[in-house]
């Protein structure tokens, strides 16, 4: 990766930092509020909050490994791959310890997006905020420019694997 890449990789990773925290901070006044949606307001941005950091994962694979397939067990495959040490091309970029959180996360995503006959339970939503709170203040120190800029740069060129 040229030095202009990786300089749009972490412009990019910053942004999706201060989003987030956005939407943090959006989702803590909805918890507070005394309406009777914000259980909904409040999913909707922990919802947000996912799809950002997943996005930045993919911007990652992409930007180190030249692609990643969308297919199968994609949403896992995604969260299993940016733990994976890549010798010669990258080292793992989300700390194992961070995998339950982010698992987490996810499937309230998923339940939030496809149960379209939900009532939310105002437990699981704070606990689902929670864990989106601890994960957006890590994400801002996976995001760390120096920590992006010491990746190892890839040898490999070209489709690198990918299936036509």
């Amino acid at each position: 990766m040229d030095r202009i890449a990786l300089q749009i990789l972490e412009d990019s990773w910053k942004h999706d930092a201060r989003v987030m925290q956005r939407a943090t901070d959006t989702l803590q006044l909805r918890l507070q509020e005394q309406t009777d949606g914000r259980w909904a307001a409040a999913a909707f941005e922990i919802n947000r909050i996912y799809n950002i950091m997943e996005k930045a994962f993919e911007r990652l694979c992409e930007a180190f490994e030249n692609h990643f397939e969308k297919s199968g067990r994609y949403h896992d495959s995604l969260i299993e791959r940016v733990t994976l040490d890549l010798h010669g091309i990258r080292p793992a970029f989300l700390p194992a310890d961070a995998v339950r959180d982010i698992r987490e996360l996810k499937g309230f995503r998923h339940l939030f997006r496809h149960a379209y006959d939900l009532d939310l339970d105002p437990a699981r939503v704070t606990a689902a905020a929670e864990n989106a709170t601890r994960c957006v203040a890590r994400f801002n120190g996976w995001a760390d420019g120096e920590r992006l800029s010491r990746r190892r740069q890839p040898t490999v060129s070209g489709s690198c694997g990918r299936r036509g």
